[in-house]
């Protein structure tokens, strides 16, 4: 039989490199649950955080170097579902088991934790299915992405521990300004796993939610972007996660005005066929 022509070197690292990218965001969760396990919370929530910079380079990878392909694709969903469905879950469910006094280690508040976190890892994998299954729309999405709730729930994560009592992450350090100055956050870090619930229902619903640089707003636009790049660099740097939680609020407020005022309105696509 006739063998298959060769594939040249430098054709197999074009579509290596954004698969590379990928791969680290695949690490990201790896080490963010290594954290979690070690009791290093803050630490675990800081990967996810790394994510979010390497989820957005290998598709920029992949255009640039024209590289992109359906195992790629695959991977970078399964690379999302870690670290945005799985991780968020994972290290709410860790410390909120081991810190009774917020009411969700036992009884009733167990039982509920555990749900809580199983329905929120659900509802990010049926967004990610949904959306790569979708034709989309070049100017919004469906319901909040993936990226964007997991990087709000650890970074809501770390600002209530940062604000919280010093005894939930004794060792681990908090550097740079408190924006917050000397307001505690004990009581509210109670209500934690609703948000995630939240964020669970807002990922599989039908807002649409306009893409960076897509709002019709010019001077909104230049805004967002340049909170995205900011909120990039903090993330890096490992600073004012309460920064990075008051742009993401600021987000879904303009979001929330594009849904009802900058865009057609069109529903996603079923989850099942009619």
């Amino acid at each position: 039989t006739q063998s298959s022509p060769s594939r040249p070197l430098s054709r197999t690292l074009r579509y290596l490199a954004p698969n590379a990218v990928t791969s680290l965001s695949l690490l990201c969760s790896v080490m963010a649950v290594q954290a979690s396990l070690r009791g290093q919370i803050v630490e675990g929530c800081w990967w996810i955080a790394y994510s979010t910079l390497t989820d957005k380079l290998d598709g920029y990878v992949a255009r640039k170097l024209n590289a992109s392909s359906p195992l790629g694709v695959q991977m970078d969903s399964l690379a999302d579902l870690l670290n945005y469905g799985f991780c968020p879950a994972a290290i709410a469910y860790g410390f909120f088991h081991t810190h009774a006094e917020l009411g969700w280690s036992s009884g009733l508040g167990g039982i509920a934790l555990s749900l809580i976190c199983a329905a929120y890892t659900l509802c990010a994998a049926l967004r990610l299915a949904r959306f790569n299954v979708s034709a989309g729309n070049p100017d919004f999405f469906f319901g909040i992405p993936t990226t964007f709730s997991g990087g709000f729930q650890s970074m809501a994560m770390v600002t209530l521990c940062k604000y919280g009592d010093p005894a939930w992450t004794h060792g681990q350090t908090y550097p740079g300004w408190r924006m917050l100055g000397d307001v505690r956050l004990d009581t509210v870090a109670h209500y934690y796993p609703l948000l995630l619930l939240l964020f669970g229902y807002f990922m599989v619903s039908s807002w649409r939610m306009p893409k960076f640089g897509k709002l019709k707003v010019r001077w909104l636009n230049t805004t967002m972007i340049a909170l995205l790049v900011i909120g990039y660099i903090l993330a890096v740097l490992q600073l004012a996660p309460e920064f990075l939680i008051c742009g993401g609020l600021l987000y879904m407020f303009v979001a929330t005005l594009a849904h009802f005022l900058w865009t057609p309105k069109e529903s996603p696509e079923p989850f099942f066929p009619a």
